[in-house]
């Protein structure tokens, strides 16, 4: 899933359904139109499927990036000169 596609349903989640929900249930009570609390309350259940769902996307997209990133990061450590794991060994060969 691409960071638009991402974005947009993360939007419909956090703040579409709940606020076109909400807004119907007031007119309804506001105007006696039908089904109020139950457009409300399906609104509310979308909100937290989606939600669930690119939570749960998010969640493997980032570990699979942290992982790589993670790699990345500790072969650059050891390739570096500064790596402290070089200075042991070379205080190893001394004192031998």
């Amino acid at each position: 899933m691409n960071n638009k596609v991402y974005d947009f349903l993360k939007w419909v989640a956090l703040v579409m359904l709940d606020a076109v929900g909400l807004f119907y249930q007031t007119l309804a009570e506001i105007w006696s139109l039908p089904y109020g609390d139950n457009v409300l309350k399906t609104c509310v259940a979308l909100s937290v499927l989606i939600g669930t769902l690119i939570g749960v996307s998010g969640t493997q997209y980032n570990r699979t990036d942290n992982e790589s990133r993670g790699y990345e990061a500790y072969r650059e450590m050891v390739e570096s000169e500064d790596f402290i794991g070089e200075d042991f060994e070379e205080v190893g060969e001394d004192d031998e």
